[in-house]
């Protein structure tokens, strides 16, 4: 498999790097080159990444493909990405119209929106990034819960390094999982991670439009840790409950209810990761008087149960 890795201007080195690197180890495990890799970048030139590295293309976008067309090409993550670059967009597109599985994880899948490929389609991306890709794109499906979406033609990779898991993806598909799987033992990563959801906030960004919303959300963080209620919220903000539900709903994309279990869930996220209380205890310091309350919904918007929680992003020093 001919596989074209597009190096962009705020790319991250390692998603160029840690993508090709995770094919080639596939590659040594399996004892036959399965992927033959080439960086490419739009003039065949060096390209300046993320945190000031450097990128040494092998060839420009359209240099790589005389000998045959790419099977793969894939486009990864980058921060500080105002707009998808028109030139790398464009040759992914073209890629895609010769027969090439186009792959982006990050904001690499906005590369795959630009070149058209994923209209009227299911995609993901980072999770932080969802609000601005379907802003942009509105005719793409998106699902950012979700840390892969393969669509045959094409495949979507989540968070940052969901380049991980995108290259684990494509051994398992074009290899086969029994090679994925030692390829991840190899280099102790983590497969089948399917959902983003452990690692999304569950809090908006802020309403500061509206001053009465944003006093009601500060009320509401200052006293997630008792029970409160609609009335009680709105006598705070000097508005009545039906104007401030309604206004809370536009301003933050949902009521003032769920908006307060989000603060308790975030709360109760940073109390398992950092802290020795048991998840019952938790259960209380965040408002919840019915603990099976508390776990149920925990495990409902995170994916997680507490102590899988607990687990997975603890900071607990680790033994001696």
């Amino acid at each position: 498999m001919r596989v074209g890795i597009l190096a962009y201007e705020t790319c991250l080195a390692s998603g160029v790097y840690g993508f090709a690197d995770t094919l080639a180890v596939a590659n040594a495990v399996m004892g036959r080159d399965v992927f033959e890799t080439m960086v490419l970048s739009a003039g065949g030139g060096p390209v300046h990444c993320f945190a000031g590295t450097t990128v040494t293309a092998d060839a420009p976008l359209d240099g790589g493909t005389q000998a045959r067309p790419w099977d793969i090409v894939y486009a990864p993550p980058a921060f500080g990405l105002n707009a998808p670059e028109a030139g790398p967009a464009a040759w992914i597109g073209r890629a895609h119209a010769a027969g090439a599985v186009v792959c982006g994880a990050c904001a690499g899948v906005f590369l795959l929106a630009e070149a058209g490929i994923l209209s009227g389609r299911q995609a993901t991306t980072h999770w932080g990034l969802a609000g601005a890709f379907a802003a942009r794109y509105p005719d793409v499906r998106l699902a950012p819960e979700r840390m892969l979406v393969d669509g045959g033609d094409y495949i979507c990779a989540g968070g940052v390094t969901a380049y991980f898991d995108l290259a684990l993806h494509l051994v398992a598909r074009h290899a086969s999982p029994e090679a994925a799987l030692s390829c991840a033992r190899t280099l102790l990563l983590d497969p089948g991670r399917i959902r983003q959801t452990p690692y999304m906030s569950l809090l908006p960004l802020s309403a500061a439009d509206d001053d009465a919303v944003e006093q009601a959300r500060r009320w509401l963080e200052d006293n997630h840790a008792r029970p409160v209620t609609m009335a009680e919220l709105a006598a705070a903000v000097h508005l009545t409950g039906r104007t401030l539900l309604r206004r809370f709903r536009k301003a933050v994309g949902r009521t003032p209810v769920q908006y307060l279990q989000a603060v308790r869930m975030e709360r109760a996220k940073r109390l398992l990761a950092t802290g020795g209380k048991s998840a019952g205890e938790i259960a209380s310091m965040v408002g919840y008087g019915d603990a099976t309350a508390f776990f149920k919904a925990f495990r409902e918007l995170t994916g997680l149960t507490p102590g899988e929680y607990r687990r997975r992003f603890g900071l607990a020093s680790p033994p001696e």
